[in-house]
């Protein structure tokens, strides 16, 4: 089974926890990076010094709520630093969120990266769903034994 390259961004250690020891259980996953911030994670993978190239496009679990640059606003200069070619082109971003505001949800579905919106906690049918939404975005990749 392909194993996916995933990335948690979230400032609550307990949820990144949480994210991680259910996509650890799945199998379907590689080992979680994970950042607490979305200025952590733009400053460390999205510059021109230290672009992210993944070998394989990476998913990415999103908070909306963190100190600092919010979710959105970090998925908005990820789009940004896209067209300056200083970040992953290839990625699927899930908005991974305890709010069920559908006002969150319409300003996840404004963005073209972003795929879905997954509620905290991760259970197995989310983990599940991740699996099959990025299978979805990127169904040229072809399965290889981990």
């Amino acid at each position: 089974m392909m194993k996916i390259p995933v990335m948690v961004i979230d400032d609550e250690t307990v949820d990144r926890y949480t994210a991680k020891r259910r996509l650890d259980k799945h199998g379907g996953f590689e080992e979680v990076v994970e950042v607490c911030s979305g200025d952590q994670f733009l400053e460390s993978y999205c510059t021109e010094k230290n672009g992210l190239q993944p070998h394989r496009p990476l998913l990415i679990l999103i908070d909306i709520n963190m100190p600092g640059r919010n979710g959105f606003e970090t998925i908005a200069e990820l789009e940004n630093r896209q067209k300056l070619g200083i970040a992953p082109q290839a990625v699927v971003v899930m908005m991974f969120t305890s709010s069920g505001n559908p006002k969150d949800k319409a300003a996840a579905a404004s963005f073209s990266l972003v795929r879905g919106y997954i509620e905290k906690p991760l259970d197995a049918a989310g983990a599940e769903e991740l699996y099959q939404i990025y299978r979805a975005a990127f169904p040229n990749i072809v399965d290889e034994t981990a």
